[in-house]
């Protein structure tokens, strides 16, 4: 199947093409809304949980007495929107072109890549926005070279487990809900909104559970990396590009194995 991918890459572009100029076709704003909402989000969050709740952010990793809470908690949006904006989005992808795999024959794993491609472009435009914050406050540090890896293992990661569900929601088309309900509890049981050595001093017996969380693992190396502009441990990047491909690996022959009879099932 890996060599499937490289030949249907026109096919796969051809989707991507098309989630690209049909996303925000019909409003004013255009792609601008890609920024505008985790935006806002992020003006919300960092309202409530610095002022209302005082979450303390750690230091910057250029100054230790300055702190950003926008900044530790835009980090975490990134790295978050990453994951569930792939998941979100493909989960449904099948459904939404039943039509077409019933009529002509082709992977039907392309439309959901297609539509994944056209998101790395919502991910781009973040993280260049992230980059801006940082340039802003003064703290870079060449510890960002590791960054790409990790936002790469956490596509990877998303792309796999949106396949074995997306398969799972052409089944049963109760899944695309279950899974909302899901990201909504596993965005606060990751350190997006607060420090990991929060949850360990105040909540020890919650530690465990958010550490078990993938995404905490993505989303703290980036807040090591990016903010605190440290390195982690020599096997943390490479493990979680590796547990990433492995994931995506495995979501790929999941969906090949139960989509022979797709078809007829949607």
């Amino acid at each position: 199947m890996i060599k499937d991918l490289f030949t249907f890459r026109a096919l796969v572009w051809a989707f991507a093409g098309r989630d690209f100029s049909t996303r925000y076709r019909s409003s004013a704003l255009g792609w601008l809304w890609s920024l505008l909402q985790p935006l806002a989000s992020l003006l919300v969050y960092a309202a409530v949980f610095s002022l209302v709740f005082r979450i303390q952010a750690p230091p910057l990793g250029s100054d230790s007495a300055r702190t950003s809470f926008a900044a530790f908690l835009f980090t975490g949006m990134v790295t978050w929107n990453a994951f569930s904006g792939i998941l979100t989005l493909n989960i449904s992808q099948l459904r939404s072109n039943a039509d077409l795999l019933r009529k002509v024959s082709f992977p039907a794993w392309a439309p959901l890549l297609g539509a994944s491609i056209g998101q790395l472009f919502q991910i781009a435009l973040e993280c260049l926005v992230l980059v801006g914050m940082f340039v802003f406050l003064l703290n870079v540090g060449i510890s960002w070279i590791l960054a790409p890896f990790v936002i790469v293992g956490v596509i990877l990661f998303a792309q796999g487990i949106a396949l074995m569900l997306s398969i799972a929601n052409a089944h049963f088309g109760d899944v695309q809900y279950i899974v909302t309900v899901v990201l909504g509890a596993l965005y606060f049981l990751t350190p997006i909104l607060y420090p990991l050595s929060m949850v360990e001093e105040s909540v020890p017996w919650m530690y465990g559970i958010v550490l078990a969380n993938p995404m905490t693992w993505y989303v703290e190396t980036m807040h090591i990396i990016m903010y605190s502009l440290e390195f982690p441990a020599w096997w943390v990047v490479p493990g979680l590009v590796a547990f990433g491909a492995a994931v995506f690996y495995l979501g790929l022959r999941v969906f090949q194995r139960f989509s022979e009879d797709l078809g007829e099932i949607l």
